[in-house]
């Protein structure tokens, strides 16, 4: 049943939440699905999943493009690796739209500073 996420496949999942593709938009690529929870049947967000706001995500790219080019490379390189953006797609920018972003590039950029 989950074989086939990684592929494209989603016979049991019609709303495709697991599935990527470079032809999805942007929302629907990053929208990240409520879990119920059992007991109470109410929605539970997943820690760093919440998306994040245009001003905050503008924030962020305004602080990354501002960075000295070999900086910058490393960062592109290692955001590629930490979130498994594939070396086809020709920018991260559309990429950076959740919490757990915000929070790793917060996290990179204290490091490398």
């Amino acid at each position: 049943m989950t074989f086939g996420n990684p592929f494209g496949l989603a016979l049991y999942d019609k709303q495709q939440r697991e599935v990527t593709s470079s032809s999805a938009p942007t929302s629907a690529r990053h929208a990240a699905a409520p879990q119920r929870n059992s007991a109470a049947g109410e929605p539970t967000a997943e820690v760093g999943l919440e998306p994040l706001d245009p001003a905050t995500v503008q924030q962020i790219l305004a602080t990354v493009r501002g960075l000295p080019r070999p900086a910058l490379e490393g960062f592109t390189k290692a955001f590629r690796k930490r979130f498994q953006v594939p070396a086809d797609a020709p920018s991260i920018a559309d990429r950076i739209c959740q919490r757990r972003h915000h929070d790793w590039i917060e996290t990179f950029l204290v490091q490398h500073q």
